[in-house]
């Protein structure tokens, strides 16, 4: 296990900035995972951790080692990808053993860990095969397990899940929980799918234009955001948001709506404009939120456990999502509450207030 210590980490492809002034602690042990929308420069920042590619400024630390400039080599870390690279004319067991070969390790020593990869990824009685009679998911144990047989102090993963179809992305995804579990190894995790941030992560790193938008549990990002941003970054279906003005003790959502508040956000002043943001299973039907209002239906997705409705509020979207069955012919009026506690407001700019 190591600790990870960026500081000031910048990088520029001829004059586009990819990652501005960025610094990152990471515990011994923890599990990260990096997010946001593309370009955001998350995979650029894990291969700047790996080594694949050099940053223009700041530094890297590794435990008390700089690595800033250290060869990819020597870092003592091991990355999985996207795409699983097995060589399609060696079986799995060889493909475990290559890189181990590479650098002598006694035969006797290669079998050990390959036998104890095997069995922590259930490749046991597929040693034999080739990559061609794999399923996905079986070459995506195969790329994770020539990671574990390297004992790298640092494991990263780059959308190692993406390829696969939902039900083994499930799957591996709770192999991967289970593996950190067991190894305790620092993981650094990238990837588009919020689900598996939110299972995974310890903590998550949420980027926007090359800067750390919210460092955070899970939790923290979606109870807490910090910003407009990491409130609609983050949880499906996406945050209500409404523009908001505050007038005469309440938010003016539009001209019939107005939501009173028990007392006004830190700072705000009469005629303020202002952004009020509320997770869909924060709107009720039928239930005694503190204050009521009527929207139309315009669409409902019944999934199985839930039900997503999609309304009209005097011409807003707003979404509710419903823990049960329902079913509504579009147009039809229904009563929503929302309660006070439940609200997250943001100041113009759209920082968070109070």
């Amino acid at each position: 296990m190591t600790a990870l210590t960026l500081r000031h980490i910048h990088k520029k492809y001829e004059k586009s900035t990819i990652i501005e002034n960025l610094s990152l602690d990471i515990a011994s042990g923890e599990f990260i995972v990096l997010v946001g929308p593309s370009g955001c420069g998350k995979s650029t920042l894990l291969k700047i951790i790996a080594g694949l590619e050099s940053p223009d400024g700041g530094t890297l630390h590794m435990g008390e080692q700089d690595v800033t400039q250290l060869a990819a080599g020597k870092r003592n870390l091991s990355m999985v990808f996207q795409s699983y690279a097995l060589y399609p004319h060696m079986t799995v067991r060889e493909n475990l053993a290559f890189g181990l070969k590479n650098i002598k390790t006694p035969a006797d020593e290669i079998d050990r860990r390959i036998q104890e990869a095997a069995r922590m990824l259930k490749l046991d009685e597929m040693l034999d095969r080739l990559p061609q009679n794999l399923s996905g998911g079986q070459r995506q144990r195969v790329a994770i397990g020539r990671s574990i047989v390297q004992q790298p102090e640092l494991f990263l993963f780059d959308e190692p899940l993406s390829n696969l179809d939902a039900a083994l992305r499930v799957e591996m995804r709770q192999e991967i929980q289970q593996l950190h579990n067991t190894l305790n190894n620092t993981m650094v995790y990238v990837t588009h799918d919020q689900v598996e941030a939110m299972t995974l992560a310890d903590r998550i790193v949420v980027l926007y234009k090359g800067k750390i938008e919210q460092v955070g549990t899970p939790l923290e990002l979606y109870n807490t955001p910090a910003n407009l941003f990491v409130a609609e970054f983050i949880g499906t279906p996406k945050i209500n948001v409404f523009p908001a003005v505050w007038h005469d003790g309440a938010l003016r959502i539009t001209d019939r709506v107005a939501i009173p508040l028990s007392q006004p956000p830190q700072g705000v002043k009469e005629g303020d404009k202002l952004f009020a943001a509320l997770r869909p299973e924060h709107v009720q039907y039928e239930g005694d939120g503190g204050f009521t209002f009527t929207a139309r239906t315009k669409l409902c997705e019944l999934q199985g456990d839930s039900t997503l409705v999609w309304l009209d509020l005097d011409g807003l979207p707003l979404c509710l999502k419903s823990f049960r069955q329902l079913s509504f012919a579009q147009g039809t009026a229904l009563s929503v509450s929302i309660a006070e506690r439940d609200l997250h407001l943001f100041d113009s700019l759209g920082k968070r207030m109070g």
